[in-house]
């Protein structure tokens, strides 16, 4: 199914979204918490505001869309695809950012809100790549976070 257009302020909590192609939408401030949205795919969208508290996301591909002050608390993101997204402001406390690839330019992570784990995750992210944020962003985790990356990810 693929869904696009002007879809903002829609209620679909709790929907199974799995699989859903969402082209050129605007889902402005659109409520996703507690959706399935795994495998789902956002192209080209406008996502501000929208809500994926406690969402199923794993695996979901995001291309060049905007989620700036999104909330994902609590979200499983685990293998997802974020490229070339805004995620400035976005709330990632608590959720789950195993195996997430995203791009790292500049203006994505302005303002973002995280926990110590997915401040962690994102950190090691970092660590794997070569860009000059990522001195800022090792120096914003500290060397007790990074002791603590390394315990996790030596598994």
């Amino acid at each position: 199914m693929e869904l696009s257009g002007d879809l903002r302020e829609k209620d679909f909590s709790g929907v199974n979204l799995s699989g859903v192609v969402f082209r050129r939408a605007d889902l402005y401030r659109s409520n996703f918490a507690r959706c399935d949205l795994a495998d789902a795919v956002f192209e080209h969208c406008f996502a501000a505001e929208a809500d994926f508290t406690r969402a199923n996301c794993a695996r979901v591909q995001a291309l060049g869309s905007n989620f700036y002050r999104a909330r994902f608390a609590g979200a499983n993101l685990r293998e997802a695809l974020l490229w070339r997204c805004v995620l400035a402001g976005a709330d990632l406390r608590g959720a789950d950012l195993q195996q997430i690839t995203v791009t790292l330019e500049c203006n994505t992570f302005e303002e973002i809100w995280l926990d110590r784990a997915a401040s962690a995750a994102l950190a090691y992210l970092f660590g794997r790549a070569r860009t000059q944020h990522r001195e800022n962003w090792l120096a914003v985790v500290g060397p007790r976070d990074l002791a603590w990356l390394g315990r996790r990810f030596a598994r």
